[in-house]
């Protein structure tokens, strides 16, 4: 009798700890905007990580990417109801920091879950602290890096083939500098009779501006000459820059218009030789090529120098915590929400399987990240080229820059407005944004 009672009291206390353990479950939630071939890879992450141990679920909501996804964090955060921890652009940080919605993140923190900003590409971490200067309180780092990502090139190994354009070693040739790489889309036109290049061009000024921007670099040009903002070279370099779009949409060398899916539709199904993307793009192609349902032999590289140098546009997705001063986090929900950061850092090799290029250098000089591919056609060279936006709340994601691209460049590529007065138009918007 004695033996069964204790047996029963046993079993009681297991069940009254059931109820227990699952409420002490730190519940995390998590915005971000990943939606493209990445956002596989990404919940994989989450799903992962919630998998690989009890005491923390990170519960992850997907919302719509730029200005959407920036508006609502900024209405979180004025409300007091914020996700716990949400991913974020670094060009965004400047509009991000003016309008109070970060949290500062600090060394200490980091150290409680075994990550150092010592342990993270360099380059982010002082793009990081000299915006941080900026407009956030000196010496305070807002965002644990996650990537670099840039625009690349993609190309059609047999139709650069028929073209004559492809080298014995299946890389592109003849495509160095402006001239040659024109002379190269117009045989490709002549020759196979497919399109030269897919590029996204309609209802996404996005991509429009990465291609502009990154013209713009290669030719030197700079809204900070000598430390000074100025925007001066809009009128020379940046027209120069636009006009070699509206020539290559005059060729019939990119479509007038064409939305993002259709711009990866023609290059994926074949109907095109190069594709200007970026790397998060990757996934796509692998993903095609893995179900036996891309119809080409294709490869990637780093966008090529077509003028001066070889700076290309890029961006860096970072890890954040909303600055909520009404509920913010309490200690164990702060560890919780260092506790998966610091997971994802440290399995971001699944990450570089969308194409973007790891933060963290334990990943990214690891020899899994040197076998990976297609990522080790272009990575590589891909961060030594990496040119990152203006350091201004008028650049950058959901900034209003992306806005007067829409209004202004997308007439010049459609011949609606003259390259002159398009950029003409921009310039004078940027500035009357920036004198708010």
């Amino acid at each position: 009798m004695q033996k069964r009672r204790t047996r029963l009291a046993l079993l009681v206390g297991l069940a009254m700890l059931i109820p227990a353990v699952a409420w002490s479950q730190i519940q995390v939630t998590l915005w971000d905007f990943m939606s493209g071939g990445d956002g596989v890879r990404w919940k994989q992450l989450i799903s992962d990580f919630n998998s690989s141990q009890s005491e923390v679920k990170v519960n992850g909501t997907t919302l719509t990417w730029g200005d959407p996804f920036y508006t609502k964090v900024h209405t979180a955060v004025i409300s007091g109801q914020t996700p716990d921890v949400m991913t974020y652009h670094i060009s965004h940080f400047p509009a991000g920091l003016k309008a109070h919605d970060l949290r500062p993140i600090t060394e200490s923190e980091l150290n409680s879950v075994g990550l150092s900003f010592k342990d993270f590409n360099p380059v982010l971490v002082e793009k990081s602290k000299e915006i941080g200067n900026a407009f956030g309180k000196a010496g305070d780092i807002y965002g644990i890096p996650l990537d670099t990502h840039t625009s690349i090139l993609y190309y059609n190994k047999d139709l650069l083939k028929q073209a004559g354009l492809l080298a014995s070693d299946g890389l592109p040739k003849g495509i160095t500098g402006i001239d040659n790489f024109s002379a190269a889309l117009q045989k490709i036109k002549d020759t196979t009779g497919a399109l030269p290049l897919a590029l996204s061009s309609s209802q996404d000024p996005a991509t429009v501006w990465r291609l502009f921007y990154t013209l713009f670099a290669q030719q030197g040009g700079s809204f900070t000459p000598g430390g000074t903002f100025s925007l001066d070279q809009l009128d020379t370099i940046g027209a120069k820059s636009l006009q070699t779009m509206v020539d290559w949409t005059n060729k019939g060398f990119m479509p007038v218009a064409a939305a993002y899916p259709a711009a990866i539709a023609m290059f994926s199904s074949g109907k095109a030789a190069f594709m200007m993307n970026g790397d998060w793009e990757v996934t796509t192609m692998v993903d095609l090529k893995k179900s036996g349902k891309l119809p080409f032999d294709y490869g990637v590289m780093a966008f090529p120098q077509l003028f001066d140098n070889r700076s290309t546009w890029a961006d860096s997705h970072e890890i954040v915590i909303p600055n909520n001063t009404r509920n913010p986090l309490s200690p164990a929900k702060l560890k919780a929400v260092l506790t998966f950061v610091a997971y994802v850092e440290k399995h971001s090799i699944i990450w570089a399987g969308s194409g973007h290029i790891p933060a963290y250098l334990p990943v990214l000089n690891s020899p899994a990240m040197a076998k990976l591919s297609p990522n080790n056609q272009f990575a590589v060279q891909a961060a030594k080229d990496v040119y990152f936006e203006p350091i201004s709340t008028v650049f950058g994601v959901g900034t209003p820059a992306l806005n007067y691209v829409d209004n202004f460049f997308f007439p010049a590529l459609s011949g609606k407005m003259s390259v002159q007065d398009a950029i003409s138009n921009f310039k004078s918007s940027i500035k009357s944004a920036m004198d708010q």
